[in-house]
């Protein structure tokens, strides 16, 4: 599975100063997860600025046309627009000749050239989101001129303004606009790039910001720097209704809270600029935060809408017939297989992979349910396959999760909603929980590590290669013994994978290739002897050899004349094909 991660967000909970993005690749590609790509931010809005509106007076020529005398600095320009909400005052996005632009947010981009709109000449063009590649950041202006003031925060009234957009240990403030600027460094996109990496999917904990974060530290050693939110002790609450997990095996834990008065609206532009670099598009502040607690610590968290629940909520399977429309649209049809998340009349949620559509966030919603668990990994792969249904939370979820990552997210999630989104928290922290957690423990031996790698390392050096990945290590003669920290439980299962955490921390680039030494054995089968030679004699033929895949769709074995019914069938397919 692949993450998208800005560099900069990833900044905020490692010491990456002295290292830049390319040595960060390299490094880090050669230990964990391989850097594929990267990706410069910003890029495509070269020659859009920044500009404050001075005048705007009516076009001599045109009646729905006006002409804006807008300051970008180093001069005032005159530019024909026809945007129905310009006002005096704003600050806008400015593109001047040789900027790319889609006109209207439709077809191909277009270098734009000096141009004359009916007998007046126009010094650029005034933009709306879409034209600039901004809609899914500014969705309200996706048709209209792009109001910065109004979409950032900050005050338009006489010159320089105040910056509006909040620091939330983790949010980066915006710099305040002058005339001119790159809209690029407004947006805080130009000093940033985006990482395609590659991870494994036995670490999901590495498919959130913090774990990725974890892991730059172990292996680059630099100052691992985040701090979780402050987990607030609150007595258990019924949250005004009951909670209930019926299917205990299922959902191994499960906590909720309760938040009133919250207001739903825009996020912040530093949080709508970290999820759009993850390839998540804003909706609003209170699903943007649960869609944010995702990509920073990987643990999936669910908004319900409180007044649309009824009665309390029980984790349980489907009954036959029950239906679910979700929040893609769709209606599903639920049997006893399926696991899901229900109040005192119908399911609300497909358990780990998506919300109902009639208990989600709206724009209308003044109370909300925050709901953080754990699934049964096995129950949630097969209830998506089965439904057809793909999402970032089921794609983590079906990995495994550790229980003991839901009070983390619980804390980011309420810290997060009650500066963004207001609103007081009404009783405790509701849940229940399948036994005590018991980490796991596992021991190496130093000759037995070394033997292993094929390269001498110490004691001492294995042990802070342990350390820096998180575990808590302790000795005894040449014996370690580790324990596994909470977020590689599902991941570490024995002391091999102790050796295999210092041999890729030491660099597999390290490690001296040594090709093993033996003979050729000729097979002395005649079957296999006979079809060496018939490949041998075809080639000679001039007949060429393709090997195809051996799993093929319904859809191609009816079409080359077959009964699907009469073949092999995978019961656990990746697709339909």
């Amino acid at each position: 599975m692949n993450s998208l991660v800005s560099y900069n967000w990833l900044s905020e909970y490692v010491d990456l100063k002295k290292v830049t993005p390319e040595e960060f690749a390299k490094r880090v590609s050669l230990s964990g997860p391989a850097v594929e790509k990267i990706i410069p931010q910003g890029k495509d809005l070269a020659h859009v600025v920044v500009g404050h509106i001075l005048e705007i007076n009516p076009h001599p020529n045109a009646d729905k046309l006006r002409l804006v005398v807008a300051d970008i600095g180093k001069k005032k320009v005159t530019i024909v627009c026809g945007g129905s909400n310009i006002k005096k005052g704003q600050w806008v996005a400015v593109a001047l000749v040789g900027a790319h632009v889609c006109w209207h947010g439709a077809g191909d981009l277009v270098e734009l050239k000096p141009a004359e709109i009916r007998g007046v000449k126009s010094d650029g063009m005034i933009c709306g989101a879409n034209e600039i590649g901004l809609a899914d950041a500014f969705p309200h202006a996706e048709k209209e001129i792009l109001d910065l003031g109004l979409e950032l925060g900050f005050d338009v009234g006489a010159g320089l303004s105040r910056p509006a957009c909040g620091n939330n240990r983790g949010g980066r403030e915006n710099p305040a606009p002058t005339h001119g600027m790159p809209l690029a460094d407004l947006l805080g996109l130009s000093d940033d790039v985006v990482m395609d990496i590659e991870v494994t999917s036995n670490r999901v904990d590495s498919m959130g910001m913090v774990g990725m974060a974890r892991e730059a530290s172990a292996i680059l050693n630099k100052k691992f720097l985040w701090k979780p939110a402050k987990i607030k002790k609150y007595p258990i609450s019924n949250l005004q209704f009951p909670i209930k997990v019926s299917a205990k095996k299922l959902c191994p834990r499960y906590m909720a809270a309760r938040i009133e008065g919250v207001t739903v609206g825009r996020s912040p532009w530093w949080m709508k600029r970290r999820l759009i670099s993850a390839g998540i598009r804003p909706i609003n502040n209170v699903v943007d935060i649960s869609n944010y607690v995702l990509l920073e610590l990987a643990q999936p968290i669910h908004m319900f809408d409180a007044a649309t629940l009824e009665g309390g909520i029980d984790v349980r399977l489907a009954r036959k017939n029950e239906k679910i429309k979700t929040l893609d649209g769709r209606d599903y049809d639920l049997d006893d297989s399926i696991l899901v998340i229900a109040d005192g009349k119908k399911p609300i949620a497909i358990a780990g992979v998506m919300g109902g559509e009639h208990t989600g966030v709206t724009e209308k919603t003044s109370d909300i349910v925050i709901e953080v668990a754990n699934f049964d990994p096995l129950t949630i792969r097969r209830g998506a396959r089965k439904l057809n249904i793909q999402s970032d939370a089921q794609q983590r979820y079906e990995k495994g999760l550790s229980t003991e990552a839901l009070p983390f997210a619980m804390a980011r999630a309420v810290e997060l909603v009650l500066e963004l989104a207001g609103g007081k928290q009404s009783g405790g922290i509701a849940g229940a929980a399948q036994g005590k957690y018991a980490a796991k423990k596992f021991s190496i031996t130093t000759d037995e590590a070394n033997s292993l790698i094929g390269v001498s390392q110490s004691q001492k050096e294995m042990v802070e290669t342990l350390r820096r990945l998180g575990f808590h290590v302790g000795t005894s003669g040449k014996k370690i013994t580790a324990t596994v920290p909470w977020w590689r439980d599902h991941d570490i299962e024995d002391g091999r994978d102790l050796i295999e955490e210092i041999a890729r921390i030491k660099g597999y680039a390290n490690i001296p290739a040594i090709v093993p030494v033996g003979l050729a054995v000729q097979s002395a089968v005649p079957e296999l002897i006979w079809e060496k030679r018939l490949r041998e004699l075809s080639c000679g033929a001039g007949l060429s050899e393709v090997y195809t895949y051996s799993f093929v769709s319904n859809e191609l074995l009816a079409k080359a004349g077959y009964d699907a019914t009469k073949m092999l069938h995978v019961q656990n397919p990746l697709s339909a094909d």
